[in-house]
């Protein structure tokens, strides 16, 4: 490896990026020490440590103080997995087909839809959460057209969650009315009472980047998903009893062996184009706000977790706990 000038830099970076994503799933997901890499790389401890920070922030690699630096496994599979996702992905007007970026639609997504509706789950249901993620927006009308309603967060939790109602939806609009576009127009915008006053959620569907068949939910790395579970289930709208159900194409099932954080909410029900499948692993639910794990601008950009905060003070007392 040619390690002098500027270049030196990027060429550790894209060697250690590829020695992160081949790392075996059956290891811990420890990269070699310091030394050894330096040795391997044949570059000084300045420059590997540059091309390291970088992975950081990257979201590849996590130093642990003490112990060394791992792969963060779901980012490894989300770059494995890329490729194959994108061959697939239906192109998205605000993404194209960075599909790290968002859960894409693709060919034979009604085909998954028609699964759902087939669940006696859904028939039940009255109230069903649905992930506002491209291949859901079928099943989106589908639920309207059904009679449901169908609460879907806005992007990025800015402006809470919506109540989409089938009487207030003309049926010639619930297309529109599935996309994030049209949330702002036939969807109702729920303050923290009115989403609190609600009837129980009788079932919540989600899309993925990818999923595995123990039914470990991998997304676009933002953690929406797990924080808009929190405020469910902190106002009692879920609970271990809700069926979680994800939808994904057959190339985005895969079989790595990853363990889901306790922050992380799992799938119980997986179905694609081809199958419907029992999650093989059942794991502990969380059941409320990881509030040690949120930044402050997330805490300023969704207003539910301003008042959250505000009635517990549990993220003050969680993030600067007291002194004993």
């Amino acid at each position: 490896m040619n390690t002098t000038g500027p270049a030196a830099y990027v060429q550790v970076t894209t060697a250690l990026r590829k020695l992160a994503l081949d790392e075996p799933w059956t290891t811990a997901g420890l990269l070699p020490a310091e030394p050894a890499l330096m040795e391997k790389f044949q570059v000084s401890r300045g420059t590997l440590r540059r091309a390291t920070d970088a992975l950081v922030r990257e979201g590849l690699l996590r130093p642990d103080r003490g112990r060394g630096t791992y792969v963060r496994r779901q980012a490894q599979l989300r770059a494995l997995i890329k490729e194959s996702v994108a061959a697939i992905a239906i192109p998205d007007s605000r993404s194209h087909l960075d599909v790290l970026r968002f859960v894409p639609d693709f060919a034979g997504s009604e085909l998954t839809h028609d699964r759902v509706v087939e669940m006696d789950a859904y028939r039940d249901a009255q109230v069903v959460f649905i992930a506002p993620d491209n291949s859901l927006r079928g099943l989106i009308q589908r639920a309207l057209h059904d009679g449901k309603l169908v609460v879907v967060p806005t992007y990025a939790m800015r402006r809470g969650m919506v109540l989409l109602d089938p009487a207030r939806v003309p049926a010639e609009h619930r297309e529109f009315a599935a996309t994030l576009d049209g949330l702002e127009r036939f969807g109702h915008s729920l303050s923290l009472d009115e989403l609190r006053a609600l009837e129980r959620i009788n079932l919540f569907v989600t899309g993925a980047v990818a999923l595995t068949r123990s039914g470990v939910h991998i997304g676009s790395g933002d953690a929406y998903l797990d924080i808009e579970w929190g405020i469910l289930s902190v106002l009692g709208l879920v609970d271990v009893s809700t069926p979680i159900v994800g939808i994904v194409h057959p190339v985005q099932l895969v079989d790595a062996q990853l363990l889901p954080t306790p922050l992380d909410i799992t799938i119980d029900i997986i179905i694609t184009t081809d199958e419907t499948i029992t999650a093989s692993l059942h794991y502990p639910r969380p059941t409320g706000i990881a509030w040690a794990q949120l930044d402050e601008g997330r805490l300023q950009s969704i207003a539910y977790l301003r008042e959250l905060a505000a009635l517990t003070d549990q993220f003050s007392t969680e993030r600067n706990p007291r002194p004993s």
